[in-house]
């Protein structure tokens, strides 16, 4: 924890660390200032080198960095911005980051800089849905609050292992259902561009966080859009990879044939080092040992390797943007497309080629399963921590009592802490039986629209004759038209990077999707049109000092205690039966749902 009085110093020194354009008189001649606003990962390791230097001439260290994050969080997150409301997308701060910060400064001496830790020191903000062994993660529901793992999510540990700073948790939709900034158990997250408007979402803390630069990267999860919308709207760099090449251990699940962990920076280069280091075989998620890749046969260590414009960019690249899919007009109409058709013409001024593409056979499929998925996650919790999971009979009327048989949906429901917006999805699922996995003929599906998908990739037909093979697709990323089915079907991996803005100021991206497992292509063809178009910009933010003299502890109790004077109110307090009749009740139009 912060010293009480060292937030004022740090509201200070952050405002000329945000502000200067010019080296400070008391900085070495020729020295670069530190700018925290949009500071990149090479700019952070320069400021640690001595290359760029604090206002006061200073050097920057971890402990200094992390303090200059934590009071930007508290000086601007919860401040009314120009559209009226705050932005209010991180739920906690990590407790433990600053002595974590203190152990990398202590590494960073002892090895005479960096050494073999490419993310030193760089924080970052995880969605609620990530285990970590140091602070509590509850998927944005007040069900979840206390869910504390003594073991690392798989992706996480991988980010510790290449020196991140896990600076706490951004704000999430609950259990990721929705897009809007919804969240059971935090306040409402809001677009840092506009806050009258959506962040997207459930990555919605996510995405509104980095881009209001309250860290340096994020990490979201993708089902539906997840990482591809927050994204767009906020003018940052997503990946949603291969399902598989991120394992899915100790991320609260949502549907498994669907679910892709991935980061969010400002930069397409600072994404790619963080999946890095996210990236990789974990037995525990049997999907990440099914690599299969002939351009790339060995699985690649280094994606970075693929941020090289002469060789994967967009020069002799053929590309489809998609103008529909099933039924569904996916390239809509409005400003949004007419930012991606610019873009378009950008990337034929780059070399590529660009092909209007149909795919009229493609079938959507989600093979989900949640209330089995959710108990294998809470058996594989207590199996990893040696202790029953928190969610187990922690009931309203008898907490902490982990005797009885309920689990996962049904001890969640029985809490009473279930937010409106997430009831019907949650108590639907209680009725599905907890024992069936997913549907295998569904598993299947998503198999056959990805070979449909990637064979017709391999031979388009061109309305004059012949055909082409295509690289990637275009896809315009967003919830209208909801695109986000055609990646999550197919399971394939996309990179989002911005196309420019609104009228109204708001960002809006394009989606590079690729073959399953070809991560490189899409990376590739990304990164050449950002670093040509550098279309990112900042958003316009206020700060009030005042918050900024706030503890992070402080900080973490308002967050947690926003929300307990509804827990009176109906629905919260509707015991489980009554749950499951309003329910069955609500949804007496669908022929498949169980009960009386």
């Amino acid at each position: 924890m912060l010293p009480r009085l060292l937030f004022p110093v740090c509201a200070a020194t952050l405002l000329c660390a945000c502000n200067s354009s010019t080296p400070s008189s008391s900085a070495d001649p020729g020295t670069e200032p530190f700018v925290l606003e949009e500071a990149t990962v090479a700019d952070i390791h320069e400021a640690f080198a001595g290359r760029r230097r604090l206002a006061d001439g200073s050097r920057l260290s971890c402990v200094a960095l992390h303090d200059l994050y934590v009071a930007r969080i508290l000086a601007i997150d919860d401040t009314p911005q120009a559209g009226g409301l705050p932005v209010q997308s991180v739920l906690r701060i990590n407790p433990a980051a600053r002595a974590e910060a203190a152990a990398l400064d202590a590494l960073y001496e002892h090895d005479h800089g960096v050494g073999k830790r490419p993310l030193h020191c760089v924080p970052m903000l995880l969605k609620d849905n990530y285990d970590t062994y140091d602070h509590p993660s509850s998927s944005g529901s007040y069900s979840m609050l206390g869910h504390q793992s003594s073991v690392d999510a798989h992706s996480v540990a991988g980010l510790r292992a290449a020196g991140a700073l896990i600076l706490g948790k951004a704000n999430q939709d609950e259990f990721a259902f929705t897009v809007g900034g919804t969240s059971g158990r935090g306040p409402l997250t809001r677009n840092p561009y506009d806050t009258r408007q959506s962040p997207g979402g459930s990555s919605s803390g996510t995405g509104a966080a980095i881009a209001s630069n309250f860290a340096a990267i994020g990490t979201g999860t993708d089902t539906c859009m997840s990482i591809r919308f927050p994204s767009s709207v906020n003018g940052l760099a997503g990946i949603r990879p291969s399902v598989g090449l991120v394992s899915q251990h100790g991320v609260f699940p949502l549907t498994h044939s669907r679910d892709a962990p991935g980061p969010m920076a400002r930069t397409l280069h600072d994404a790619v080092l963080a999946l890095n280091a996210m990236a990789g075989p974990d037995l525990r998620d049997p999907k990440t040992l099914e690599y299969e890749n002939p351009a790339f046969p060995q699985r690649p260590s280094d994606y970075t390797r693929f941020l090289d414009r002469a060789q994967y960019g967009l020069k002799g690249r053929k590309l489809g943007f998609v103008r529909s899919f099933g039924s569904l007009d996916s390239a809509g109409s409005g400003e949004h497309l007419a930012l991606i058709e610019a873009a378009i013409a950008q990337m034929r001024a780059l070399g590529a080629e660009v092909y209007d593409v149909e795919f009229p056979d493609f079938v959507s499929v989600a093979a989900s399963a949640m209330h089995y998925e959710w108990n294998e996650y809470f058996r594989q919790f207590e199996a990893e921590n040696g202790r029953a999971a928190p969610r187990r009979c922690l009931t309203a009327l008898n907490p902490g009592d982990n005797t009885c048989s309920l689990l996962a949906v049904d001890g969640i429901l029985e809490t009473g802490l279930v937010s409106p917006v997430a009831l019907v999805a949650v108590a639907s699922s209680a009725l599905e039986d907890s024992r069936q996995g997913p549907d295998p003929a569904k598993l299947e599906q998503h198999r056959l629209t990805r070979d449909y998908v990637q064979q017709l990739m391999d031979h388009y037909p061109l309305p004059g004759g012949g055909e082409v093979r295509l690289d990637a697709l275009l896809i315009r990323p967003g919830s209208s038209p909801r695109t986000c089915d055609f990646g999550s079907t197919t399971q394939n991996p996309s990179v989002v990077v911005p196309v420019g803005m609104t009228a109204d100021g708001v960002p809006k991206g394009i989606e590079v999707l690729a073959r399953k497992w070809d991560e490189p292509t899409a990376i590739g063809v990304a990164y050449d049109y950002e670093q040509a178009t550098h279309h990112r910009r900042a958003p316009s933010l206020r700060s009030d000092p005042l918050q900024g003299t706030r503890l992070s502890a402080e900080f973490n109790r308002l967050r947690e205690g926003l929300l307990l004077p509804l827990l009176d109110q109906d629905p919260w307090s509707l015991p489980l039966a009554e749950y499951q009749a309003v329910i069955r009740e609500y949804v007496t139009g669908f022929a498949e749902v169980p009960g009386p």
